[in-house]
């Protein structure tokens, strides 16, 4: 029996592996706090994408161009704060929701970010009676792989980072 490990995400729009709308929501919020955190502004957040990518998002993150809606303001003053992150992400469910369209700028959204940011594949602790393969496709990608064993196969491991 082998056991069979694949992380892939060099596949974009229609070809892409189903993601759910909370973690396409919770990847967008991860990002947005990490610019805050990072940057004290939203402002290089929207710097990061073209027009329409962003345009749908930008109500709920801004009154205007210089002032910052509750949700974000509360975000600024504590990226790390998972009630904070919760905050902006069911706001951007609940736009979602009522705004079905927009679900594929969501999309699109969530693919640049993961583009930008690469994924990482960390396995702490594998054993397997038979072969195991590892393969894991990805610019910007980086894999973890600690105490694999295979009791009666081999162990291969693919890292292609083009």
């Amino acid at each position: 029996m082998a056991v069979t490990l694949t992380f892939d995400e060099t596949k974009k729009n229609n070809n892409m592996e189903p993601v759910t709308t909370t973690a396409m929501i919770g990847t967008v919020v991860g990002y947005v706090a990490k610019k805050l955190k990072d940057n004290k502004s939203v402002q290089d957040f929207f710097s990061d994408f073209v027009g329409a990518t962003v345009d749908w998002i930008r109500p709920l993150f801004l009154k205007d161009e210089n002032t910052y809606e509750k949700i974000i303001e509360d975000l600024l003053k504590n990226p790390e704060s998972p009630s904070k992150r919760g905050q902006v992400e069911m706001a951007l469910a609940s736009h979602v929701e009522d705004n079905p369209n927009d679900l594929a700028f969501l999309k699109e959204l969530y693919i640049k970010i993961k583009e930008k940011e690469g994924s990482n594949l960390d396995v702490g602790h594998l054993t397997a009676m038979g072969d195991i393969a590892v393969k894991v496709k990805q610019e910007k990608s980086s894999a973890t792989l600690k105490d694999m064993k295979s009791q009666e196969g081999k162990i291969n491991i693919d890292l292609d980072q083009k």
